[in-house]
């Protein structure tokens, strides 16, 4: 039934986790052609277990090394490579998921394989105990508050990207305006050159890229639906540390803030963003601000301390730069470097 899938892991430096996965993806519905897109500088580990791995592996294995460790830009190189497969659907999954739903791959893409209107589906994420979306290195919860949004319905984003959970009434699938970046699936007619970014390239080469699924949500939301897929689940042991954003409370929290900058600037897609938008903005970064401090100063610990300041410092930085790649980054070309990525992945086999 489900057939013509290209499947692309950007990995870095996590060849044991990267192992696991492969493994359990043997036990779901297999794709086409299989693309590794590695952002170690010395990719030695990857590319020799793959090299092994590929001989008995029943589909094609395209191994990308990245010139750059940069999650954003790993996932236009992957991208590219599925482009070239002509496959109608590409499924991204992070290097750092366990599988135990056989079914959960299949479950992702029965949309897209019955329904037309259906341009990309995310999943959900059971997260382990080892690991939160708001964890500092210690462990610790980094309550991140959100600007009161009850005007906007379930499955919506806000002007500051803020998710909005769809509700659990059982359902398979709910619509969404959002993905989560852990398990997104594509149709390729709907993920076009514009759905990638060098200012979202540069964001994220500056320890700030928190949001490159939500800009690709966004893009593909011009041509379609998209749906979140409660019944496919995917694991998130918290095994490592997180490599594709900073851990560190200060740095976190000024990427958390600063990165809101570019999902406004984005927020109507291909339309510039209205002033309610940017004054919802504003609005949250006060919010946000003033109740971390609060937090820290009547409940004092270190790191919410340092959680307040780096958030404060990414508001301020977000209301005064705007993150373009001019700005963040003048000395990298980075569709240039992407042809010289490419490049050298075809040498290498």
């Amino acid at each position: 039934m489900f057939s013509n899938y290209a499947l692309c892991i950007c990995t870095y430096r996590r060849v044991h986790l990267l192992q696991q996965l492969l493994q359990d993806l043997l036990r779901q519905i297999l794709p086409d052609v299989l693309i590794i897109v590695d952002g170690d500088p010395n990719p030695t580990k990857v590319f020799d277990m793959l090299s092994k791995w590929k001989a008995s592996a029943p589909f094609p294995v395209y191994y990308v090394p990245s010139n750059h460790p940069n999650l954003a830009y790993q996932r236009y190189l992957g991208w590219r490579v599925a482009k070239d497969q002509g496959v109608p659907f590409l499924l991204y999954l992070d290097d750092d998921l366990r599988i135990e739903q056989p079914d959960a791959v299949e479950k992702m893409l029965a949309p897209l394989f019955s329904d037309p209107g259906v341009v990309a589906v995310t999943a959900r994420i059971v997260m382990g105990k080892g690991h939160s979306e708001q964890s500092n290195k210690g462990g610790r919860s980094l309550f991140h508050p959100v600007y009161p949004s009850r005007k906007f319905l379930t499955g919506a984003l806000t002007p500051a990207g803020d998710r909005k959970l769809p509700p659990e009434d059982g359902k398979d699938y709910h619509n969404v305006e959002w993905l989560r970046g852990g398990a997104m699936a594509f149709r390729m007619n709907a993920l076009l050159p514009d759905c990638f970014s060098e200012d979202l390239f540069a964001l994220t080469h500056i320890g700030c890229g928190m949001g490159e699924d939500t800009f690709l949500a966004r893009r593909v939301l011009r041509y379609g639906k998209l749906l979140y897929a409660s019944c496919a689940v995917f694991l998130h042991p918290g095994e490592d540390t997180p490599k594709a954003y900073p851990v560190d409370p200060y740095k976190k929290a000024r990427a958390v803030a600063y990165s809101r900058r570019l999902l406004n600037n984005i927020y109507r897609g291909d339309s510039s963003p209205q002033i309610s938008d940017r004054l919802y903005l504003l609005r949250s970064y006060l919010f946000n601000a003033v109740w971390l401090w609060a937090k820290a100063i009547t409940g004092f610990r270190l790191y919410r301390v340092q959680y307040a300041l780096g958030y404060t410092v990414g508001a301020v930085r977000g209301i005064f730069q705007n993150p373009t790649s001019q700005v963040l980054t003048p000395h990298i070309d980075w569709w240039a470097e992407a042809e010289q990525a490419l490049a050298q992945a075809q040498k290498m086999g």
